[in-house]
């Protein structure tokens, strides 16, 4: 592997550890500390420019790697890299060379299309950590007030309110279910054909 490769192959796999640090159950001051590492490198202009440069850079290589890809097909005659009879214009196999040099095409596509697709990850996940500890700071600063019990009052007469509607509709639930049962000429009632 190149050593351009092996830069790029780090990079994934420092940002699957960093995609995997965001998806953890971490503790809210673990996650504040993230979050407030991430604000600080996202008001770098440094650190801004140099994600856009490794983005264009990943960019590139995707496109150069589809283009390696992209002499393997096509047709026999066009194409340099399939050993062919000219008079009978037979298509042969590749050579192990090209064979090689395919493969590593593929791998390089891979892996720059892996790590572009990280950074969006990275991204997306980044923003849902940081609403998550803004809710989490609101409700652990959320201090009830007069107005706040009031509304609590009100909710809480809702709710007594619909379990009440709710013991009603279980009390005509066992009302309807007894007189079915009194209409049916067997001995067997409705509930115990269900138990069966």
């Amino acid at each position: 592997m190149s050593i351009q490769m092996t830069v790029v192959f780090c990079t994934l796999c420092a940002q699957m550890t960093l995609l995997l640090l965001l998806v953890l159950p971490l503790p809210h001051i673990i996650r504040t500390k993230i979050v407030d590492i991430a604000m600080t490198l996202d008001k770098s202009s440094y650190f801004k420019t140099g994600v856009w440069f490794w983005t264009t850079l990943m960019t590139m290589q995707v496109v150069d790697c589809v283009q390696r890809l992209q002499r393997f097909t096509g047709s026999v005659i066009d194409n340099p890299y399939y050993a062919s009879d000219q008079s009978s214009k037979a298509k042969m196999a590749l050579t192990q060379d090209q064979l090689a040099s395919k493969f590593y095409a593929q791998r390089n596509l891979y892996i720059s299309g892996a790590v572009l697709y990280l950074m969006v990850s990275i991204f997306t996940v980044l923003t849902i950590v940081k609403k998550m500890v803004l809710k989490q700071k609101a409700i652990r600063n959320f201090k009830p007030s007069a107005s706040n019990e009031e509304e609590i009052e009100k909710y809480t007469q809702l709710l007594k309110m619909k379990q009440q509607d709710i013991d009603t509709l279980k009390k005509q639930i066992a009302g309807l279910q007894k007189s079915y049962d009194g209409l049916t000429d067997s001995k067997v009632s409705s509930t115990e054909k269900k138990n069966d």
